[in-house]
């Protein structure tokens, strides 16, 4: 009986693992595309240096996670938010507003794919 007890908690503790996880990534990235649909706002305002300022500090939130991100995902995954975040840099200080929105959408869809890819699910099971 001991036998069965060790395994079944080693299941348990990786399902946890799991479950927590999956909730982590899911705050993180509604966080992060709360402050996108923010700094949409203040582009769609002309307000360029707010937006940009707004930015960088959702980089530097976004950043401060990828220790762990980079140990739970997979790197192309977040290579590919990562070049968002530097292409909405780069248009947001030449202030075009047409690709800034379409970037934000973009890494907005990009970051709900990272959520999507560690919730518990049907399709990430099969």
């Amino acid at each position: 009986m001991k036998a069965f007890y060790i395994p079944m908690g080693l299941l348990l503790v990786i399902l946890g693992f799991s479950l927590w996880t999956g909730r982590y990534v899911e705050q993180h990235t509604e966080r992060w595309n709360a402050m996108l649909e923010e700094i949409e706002d203040l582009a769609r305002n002309e307000a360029w240096a707010e937006a940009e300022v707004r930015l960088e500090t959702a980089y530097a939130d976004w950043d401060a996670s990828q220790t762990f991100f980079h140990t739970i995902m997979d790197h192309s995954e977040l290579d590919e938010a990562e070049n968002l975040f530097a292409g909405a840099f780069a248009v947001c200080r030449e202030r075009d507003s047409a690709d800034f929105h379409m970037l934000l959408a973009q890494l907005a869809g990009q970051l709900r794919l990272l959520s999507e890819t560690q919730c518990v699910s049907i399709k990430n099971i099969l």
